[in-house]
């Protein structure tokens, strides 16, 4: 929920827009929060920014107090749709949950980011099983044609706001895992045409040093994406990856 206020949420987009016209190699999503969203998009007239929601219901309609629509996010002038997230998660979504909000995102025209992660770290490597049956569940019959829409953005939720991040070794092995996980369940097809990207303490510290893990394809930034000064360095080691 940042920022508070609409007028600070126009001038951090504001100040992104001015880096976005700077960065010619890097596709740049913005997820504000969703009270925020139809205004900040209806007045973008620019092409280097993309709009997406923080997470959607799986019903068009209906009586959902409190959820906003797929039709609706996308209404709103979204494209991109965040789903699972671990502080959805958190508040209870299921594994299943999320497969149904991926569904119905793709079913309106939105493409999905599914944030997968483990709580914690095991000695065992149980872990590993549990993201991937969150990556199995959440695209559970995803049209083939429709892998091309999805971004799978693995998020360690013991990374989320720690002071450090994930070495760029972890970071790789947890890309391939991903990768694997999507090509055994869904074909090599599906490994090849979905993205994936690293979320959890990203930083203009780090930043260098995980663009340059092999197999991935971007980064799910958090608080680092509302200090402008950051986000340019950020936006810098992409340039340069």
């Amino acid at each position: 929920m940042n920022p508070k206020t609409f007028a600070e949420a126009k001038s951090l987009f504001d100040a992104t827009k001015l880096l976005a016209a700077k960065t010619k190699k890097t596709e740049i999503i913005v997820l504000p929060p969703a009270m925020f969203l139809r205004e900040l998009a209806k007045n973008y007239r620019g092409t280097r920014i993309e709009f997406g929601a923080q997470n959607v219901f799986w019903k068009d309609e209906g009586s959902y107090t409190g959820e906003n629509s797929p039709a609706q996010v996308r209404d709103a002038g979204a494209t991109q749709i965040l789903i699972g997230h671990a502080e959805r998660r958190a508040l209870g979504d299921t594994d299943e949950m999320v497969n149904k909000k991926v569904l119905a995102s793709i079913e309106n025209k939105l493409n999905p980011i599914v944030a997968v992660g483990e709580r914690e770290r095991d000695a065992h490597g149980e872990y590993i099983y549990a993201v991937r049956e969150q990556i199995i569940t959440a695209l559970t019959d995803v049209p083939a044609a429709r892998f091309k829409n999805i971004t799978i953005a693995y998020e360690p939720i013991w990374a989320i706001g720690a002071e450090k991040a994930p070495d760029a070794n972890e970071v790789h092995q947890m890309m391939l895992l991903v990768l694997k996980t999507v090509k055994d369940t869904y074909g090599e097809k599906a490994m090849k045409a979905v993205r994936v990207v690293y979320g959890g303490s990203v930083n203009a510290e780090n930043a260098t040093e995980i663009f340059a893990v092999p197999d991935l394809d971007g980064v799910l930034i958090g608080r680092a994406g509302l200090d402008p000064e950051k986000l340019k360095e950020i936006l810098d080691a992409a340039q340069k990856a």
